[in-house]
């Protein structure tokens, strides 16, 4: 670029920030008198104000013993809450807890592998069936231990409650 087309880059920067500079100047003063008209407000409009929108006011004295009323029956209700909870857990027959362990351990499901399945498919779906917690921890221990390439393709039944360990073994069999 030469000599002159600086010359002309520089005067048109010039005056592109004169003119920016004269509008905010402008625009800066109409917004001073805008904020100098402000009114004041009375007490009588914020009265009528507050009935016509079905509000009232209290003082800062009423206020805190309303949260304190509030804070207190907050805590009441908890304690009669934990209360209750503790006597049903009292009242549950033992016996119920290991029919649901046994039902919980009686979900099994047939996993199908197919070829060009990964294994973190193979752990999602693991997970989504209630097999597993954590499909990526499992993923992890396959990947850790070396199970990811020895995985084998075929249908295989798995039950809940298995370990990682039981798992890998019986996908690489």
């Amino acid at each position: 670029m030469s000599k002159t087309g600086f010359q002309a880059f520089a005067a048109g920067m010039i005056v592109a920030t004169s003119v920016l500079g004269i509008t905010y100047f402008f625009s800066e003063n109409q917004s001073a008198a805008a904020d100098a008209k402000k009114t004041v407000t009375t007490a009588s409009e914020v009265e009528s104000y507050l009935t016509d929108n079905g509000k009232i006011s209290i003082s800062t004295e009423e206020y805190e013993e309303l949260l304190a009323s509030k804070d207190a029956a907050v805590q009441q209700s908890a304690q009669t809450e934990q209360n209750q909870e503790t006597a049903v857990k009292e009242e549950k027959p033992k016996t119920e807890e290991p029919a649901k362990e046994k039902e919980e351990q009686a979900i099994t499901y047939k996993l199908n592998v197919s070829a060009g399945m990964t294994t973190n498919e193979i752990s999602n779906m693991l997970e989504q069936n209630g097999i597993i917690s954590d499909s990526f921890e499992f993923d992890q221990f396959l990947i850790k231990n070396g199970y990811h390439q020895k995985v084998q393709l075929g249908t295989f039944d798995v039950k809940k409650g298995m370990s990682f360990q039981q798992l890998a073994e019986v996908l690489t069999k």
